[in-house]
């Protein structure tokens, strides 16, 4: 096989790319002069793998042959929201991207034809700008997907057969998902797309396509991009019909509109603050490598969020400004934050991390229950109330070097006036504060059914076990004058421990304090 050109760039321990450029086998018969120009060979490694090793026919080939031109269009295309695009589409479910998408590919049963029509637009859609297999025109390329994850990049993958492909054809990585740094994404991805271009255009200098691919490419280095990047990474696609100006503008140049309506926003309540609340620590002519406060926090509500939201929102940001940076010092200096490990389940990372901190507490616990408000207050964290329309958002939490560290409950969440429910999201937001905090030691995330699944299921873990530690657990347990398989034994805990009903039980059986039956049988719920 003659190599006519070639690039890698990269580390396959993380994330690489080799590409290369060999003759066309059909000679142009099958392909327009441009792409026959780009047959050629494609390695992604990621984490120590090769994405694009597959079998066919019982032979193993470590790359994937195809004319990769509409690849290096896709990610040039693509690139602002492959990078900086967290957001799902339709629902937030899923440990990672490929998971989501193949959760959420089907609309739900009972959607009317034109919400299942906007639902399977919107899931295509977004699967057109991070799946490499909407690039693949034709060609048998893995599924990979790429998305933002607050300050990282993540990428996953699984083994999902392509239609067509036939029994004999396999790709050998089955699934898994790794976060890595931004910049250790872009640069090598950057580097082999934009070499490979300039060799195309080198050949047919006449190509209106290839002269097209290759400005697109070099304007993804230009400061003017970062707008739009904080835009997609604040997830402003789907409403803020008030600050669409243009109704024919592309998807791209709403997200933009809506987050500078964001900044005008944010500037216009506060001008010293908004700098803190809008800067991005770490500057990279590719990629946003660092964490925004105000980005942070609004990727992490809802699509559909108002426009009172949104200046609750704002006003939250510029409120907990403080230039003195005291109280956030005195936090991060006292915990250490504590990236969510891919392979161990988050819930048992929620319990080990309040287990530990009751541990480094030093101290034994007095009384019956534990006085998280209190603890709270120590810590020097400010608790606020907001009243914010999305009912769904529990609370939102915030820390940086110029914001004070802050829980603020929203007064709308369903419950939420409840004394043990209060508790419990307290607890949820300590775990936010304490651990989830990014590597700039930032943190802005607003509670809910769009905030990231791991760090969710991680920090309810967290509140259950912190708020009923083993000894409390146990003690409870002994005074306790009916079985806890009785809901009456059920309520003399919840009344101890000052906990939520179901919460409770759930964590009685996590403990293996009773039987999947029995838990079922206490929360009304069927196990035929």
């Amino acid at each position: 096989m003659t190599v006519k050109w070639e690039r890698f760039s990269g580390s396959t321990d993380a994330f690489a790319i080799r590409l290369a450029f060999i003759p066309d086998p059909d000679s142009g018969a099958g392909a327009e002069p441009d792409e026959s120009e780009s047959w050629g060979a494609l390695q992604i490694w990621v984490d120590g793998q090769n994405l694009c090793a597959h079998t066919d026919q019982a032979e193993t080939l470590q790359s994937a042959h195809w004319y990769l031109l509409s690849f290096l269009e896709w990610v040039a295309n693509s690139w602002n929201p492959l990078l900086h695009e967290e957001r799902l589409p339709n629902r937030n479910v899923g440990l990672s991207a490929s998971m989501s998408l193949d959760a959420t590919r089907l609309p739900p049963s009972l959607a009317t034809d034109m919400e299942a029509l906007a639902w399977e637009e919107e899931w295509y859609e977004w699967r057109e700008r991070h799946s490499i297999r909407s690039a693949r025109d034709g060609g048998l390329l893995p599924s990979v997907t790429f998305r933002r994850l607050r300050d990282s990049v993540e990428i996953s993958w699984d083994d999902e057969p392509l239609a067509g492909s036939g029994d004999s054809f396999r790709f050998n990585a089955t699934g898994g998902v790794a976060m890595l740094p931004p910049a250790a994404v872009a640069k090598p991805l950057f580097e082999v797309t934009s070499q490979a271009a300039e060799y195309l255009l080198g050949i047919r200098p006449e190509s209106a396509r290839l002269q097209k691919l290759s400005s697109v490419l070099s304007g993804l280095s230009d400061v003017t991009q970062e707008e739009d990047r904080l835009g997609w990474m604040a997830g402003l696609r789907a409403g803020w019909q008030t600050w669409q100006h243009e109704a024919a503008a592309g998807l791209g140049d709403l997200t933009k509109q809506a987050w500078l309506g964001v900044r005008q926003t944010i500037e216009q309540l506060r001008p010293d603050a908004a700098r803190a609340a809008l800067e991005t620590d770490g500057h990279d002519p590719l990629v946003i490598s660092g964490s925004c406060q105000a980005a942070l926090l609004f990727g992490s509500v809802a699509p559909s969020v108002t426009q009172p939201d949104v200046l609750a929102l704002s006003r939250m940001l510029v409120d907990q400004f403080d230039e003195s940076g005291v109280s956030h010092e005195r936090l991060v200096h006292s915990f250490e934050s504590a990236p969510v490990v891919d392979h161990i389940p988050a819930w048992v990372q929620g319990y080990e991390l309040a287990e530990s901190l009751h541990d480094d507490l030093e101290v034994e616990l007095s009384g019956e229950f534990v006085d998280v408000a209190s603890f709270i207050d120590s810590l020097g964290i400010e608790v606020k109330s907001a009243t914010l329309e999305d009912a769904s958002i529990r609370a939102c939490s915030l820390i940086g070097p110029l914001h004070k560290p802050t829980i603020a409950l929203n007064s709308s969440y369903f419950g939420g006036q409840k004394d043990a429910v209060r508790r419990f999201t307290l607890a949820h937001e300590l775990c936010h504060l304490l651990y989830d905090r990014s590597s700039g030691q930032r943190l802005a995330i607003a509670s809910g059914n769009w905030a990231p699944v791991a760090l969710e299921r991680r920090a309810n873990a967290f509140a259950a076990m912190f708020l009923m530690p083993p000894h409390l657990l146990r003690q409870a347990i002994a005074d306790s004058p009916h079985p806890i398989t009785e809901r009456a034994g059920i309520e003399f805990l919840c009344h101890r421990l000052k906990v939520n009903f179901t919460a409770l039980v759930e964590h009685l059986y996590n403990q293996t304090f009773m039987t999947e039956q029995e838990k079922e049988r206490l929360l009304g719920r069927s196990t035929s």
